[in-house]
């Protein structure tokens, strides 16, 4: 609640799925659909995974020297680590959600709360 009001303040966490891949999908189309992940620096070890990726069983964290094999085998796409555009598609990104809301608090590089308060209901929800 904020101070004086009755009613608590409505905000919302948003959240971009699989960021780094996500990234990456936005200059190469074709990786839509696919299982994406992205390195660590030095590609060592999984950093980002595609909705996909996770279905095929890789998880966050695993060295990919150990998990390359299946991984392969299984058409999984890995990108080594792109910070420079990730840094960049996140400030893009804040900037249009800064312009929807009267507030915004950046948590992450892919997450924000969003003071939502007086904003109107989009209309397919009416």
């Amino acid at each position: 609640m904020s101070c004086g009001s009755s009613s608590p303040a409505a905000f919302a966490l948003v959240d971009v799925n699989s960021f780094y891949c996500s990234c990456e999908a936005v200059f190469d189309p074709r990786l839509r659909g696919k299982p994406v992940v992205v390195l660590s620096n030095n590609d060592g070890c999984i950093v980002a995974r595609s909705a996909e990726a996770k279905a095929v069983g890789l998880r966050m964290g695993e060295p990919w020297h150990l998990v390359r094999a299946k991984a392969e085998a299984a058409g999984v796409i890995a990108y080594s680590s792109n910070y420079a555009l990730y840094a960049d598609m996140s400030h893009r990104a804040m900037t249009i959600l800064a312009a929807m809301a009267p507030v915004i608090e950046v948590y992450s590089i892919d997450e924000c709360f969003m003071g939502i308060e007086g904003v109107p209901e989009p209309s397919a929800c009416r």
